[in-house]
This record gives structure tokens, C-alpha cells and sequence, in this order.
């Protein structure tokens, strides 16, 4: 699908972004790169597809805001379990990186303005 370099949102600095290995078979030594607009990147880190985990990273954290708040009842109102718990079950679905369900989980707190203490965040 070709897409235009303007419709690639602004990714903020602190978005994880993985590479993702590669192995391509036969004698000859080789190289996975994605070309994109005339540049060469390694799996996972072209503009489009960094746009994409993004996007799809943004959506779960808004999905989480609300998530959270539904939960928090559940965990006696405290925030930090309710995030740990939250941080726990996104990691366990494998929808994306660990770095990346840290980085949703953070955008959730800072949404709801929440405080939680830095242990919440240990794998």
C-alpha cells in the first residue's frame, strides 16, 4: 500500500522503536533492509513502519485510560496496582514489545495524572 510521507504522524522521541532481525537463506551473504522513498532501513525501523506501531500503540493507550479507571475499583483505588496489574496482562497478549507496552502504560498514567512508584514499571 502506498502512502504518503504526510500522512506519517509526528512520533514522539520517547516511542520505543525495535529492530527486528532478520535472516534471508543462501550461500551468498545478505542483508534484510526495508526501502522506503529511496532509503534503506533496517526491519522494523522505516517511517511507515514506526507510524504504524505508533498508531497502533496510541490506540491501546486510549483504550487503557479507560480500562484503568474501570478497574481501579477492583484494586481498592490504588493506582499502582491497578497500573501493575494493567502493565502485566498487556505484556502476557504479546501485542507488541515489552519497551512499548512500558510506553503505553506510562502514556495511560500520564493521561489519567496519575502518581505510581518506579518499581510499577519493572519487567
Amino acid at each position: 500500500m502506498e502512502r504518503d510521507s504526510k500522512d506519517i504522524r509526528i512520533v514522539p522521541k520517547d516511542f520505543p522503536v525495535t529492530v527486528h532481525l532478520s535472516a534471508i537463506a543462501g550461500a551468498q551473504p545478505k542483508i534484510g533492509l526495508i526501502e522506503e522513498e529511496g532509503r534503506f532501513y533496517a526491519p522494523g525501523t522505516s517511517p511507515s513502519e514506526v507510524d504504524a506501531a505508533f498508531r497502533m500503540c496510541e490506540d491501546l493507550a486510549l483504550q487503557m485510560v479507560a480500562y484503568c479507571q474501570r478497574k481501579l475499583a477492583s484494586f481498592n483505588g490504588d493506582k499502582g496496582a491497578t497500573v501493575k496489574s494493567a502493565l502485566d496482562g498487556l505484556l502476557a497478549k504479546r501485542w507488541c514489545t515489552d519497551e512499548q507496552c512500558v510506553w503505553i502504560m506510562r502514556r495511560v498514567v500520564d493521561e489519567l495524572k496519575w502518581s505510581v512508584t518506579e518499581c510499577t514499571w519493572r519487567l
